[in-house]
């Protein structure tokens, strides 16, 4: 059975994209978009969100430092793939401004719409160096840094960062001014502080507060785990735009849902989409890494149903992306006439990263 399949998407082009205002953010495919998460969101991910509708595309965090030295990984990690249907970003993290200089060419040679650094990375080795959400702890200092980075590269700049270093630190009012001070097109928020990390609940009171505050445009992220909450947020809060993260790792036709554009049947089929991403991990990856995050895929896709558990086991334990795809036909075979599980907010999924 050929099972090839390519995913239908409006293609964007930047040369006759519609500006309503001349700001970045008037470009956008909708207001549902895909938050950047470290160990996902690499080319093949970020394609195959785009081909589900995702309004707007962003990296995995990528060294700043390590593109200086030419690092021949973190240079994988800024591929971008062929006509997006949509902005795609590529988010670096470090704690010299010349770096994000010195390397702006590489991005903008990818083909990036934007710059996005990240502000809100929590891991250690991370704000050890300064980087990350310790860049939060001083937001005067952010406003230079920030400055010094949009005077010196032609990309647009954007910036990703969480509510503040805890919840003594809510630098996030002072922050974003900096941010908007600086020349940022807008300011990602995952609302949460470095302390939590992912525990607990995003703060959505905390985003509509600054959102109320700055004319800039603001994308809030945090707890989006159905097209019905990621609605009522994007409309009650007044945010721009909404990031949704692990809600479309178990369900990547959220964005779809999102705009009304998927009816009553999920199109593609899981399988369809797991042969999809198979597809694209062939073109970019060697067989053990295209292994490793095809099994990754075919477990987000059957979490919540009976008998995921096993399956999650099962799937470690399949040595070849063969027997990966047969085993998850089988799998999805006998829960496809199932309701869809919901996802709770409660429950814990994926509960680590780097956003």
């Amino acid at each position: 059975m050929n099972h090839s399949v390519t995913i239908e998407t409006k293609k964007r082009n930047p040369a006759s994209a519609p500006v309503k205002s001349g700001h970045l953010i008037d470009r956008a495919r909708n207001a549902y978009w895909m938050a950047p998460m470290s160990g996902i969101t690499d080319v093949c991910f970020r394609q195959l969100m785009d081909e589900m509708g995702a309004g707007v595309l962003v990296s995995e965090l990528v060294s700043a430092k390590g593109l200086v030295f030419n690092s021949e990984k973190t240079c994988r990690m800024i591929k971008i793939h062929k006509n997006p249907g949509t902005l795609v970003g590529l988010q670096l993290f470090g704690d010299y401004a010349d770096d994000f200089i010195k390397v702006a060419h590489l991005i903008q040679e990818q083909g990036a719409d934007f710059m996005d650094i990240n502000l809100g990375c929590p891991v250690k080795k991370v704000v050890q160096k300064g980087c990350g959400s310790a860049l939060m702890r001083d937001p005067a200092y952010l406003e230079s840094f920030l400055t010094k980075i949009r005077k010196n590269i032609d990309l647009p700049l954007t910036v990703k960062m969480r509510t503040g270093w805890n919840d003594q630190e809510l630098t996030i009012h002072e922050c974003v001014a900096a941010a908007q001070n600086a020349g940022c097109e807008w300011v990602a928020i995952h609302g949460r502080t470095r302390a939590q990390g992912y525990q607990g609940l995003a703060d959505w009171e905390l985003m509509t507060q600054v959102k109320q505050r700055t004319t800039l445009p603001i994308i809030g992220n945090g707890d989006i785990r159905d097209p019905e909450r990621a609605r009522t947020l994007l409309h009650e809060t007044g945010v721009d735009a909404v990031m949704i993260g692990r809600g479309a790792l178990r369900n990547p036709w959220i964005f779809k849902q999102c705009t009304g554009e998927l009816g009553a049947t999920l199109d593609p089929t899981r399988l369809a989409l797991l042969h999809r991403f198979h597809e694209l991990l062939k073109a970019h990856h060697d067989t053990r890494r295209t292994l490793l995050y095809l099994r990754k895929l075919a477990v987000w896709l059957a979490f919540g149903y009976p008998g995921a558990s096993a399956f999650r086991g099962a799937m470690f334990q399949t040595p070849t992306t063969g027997e990966v795809l047969e085993r998850a036909e089988e799998y999805f075979a006998a829960v496809d006439d199932l309701p869809v599980p919901k996802f709770d907010e409660s429950e814990a999924f994926m509960m680590g990263g780097h956003g």
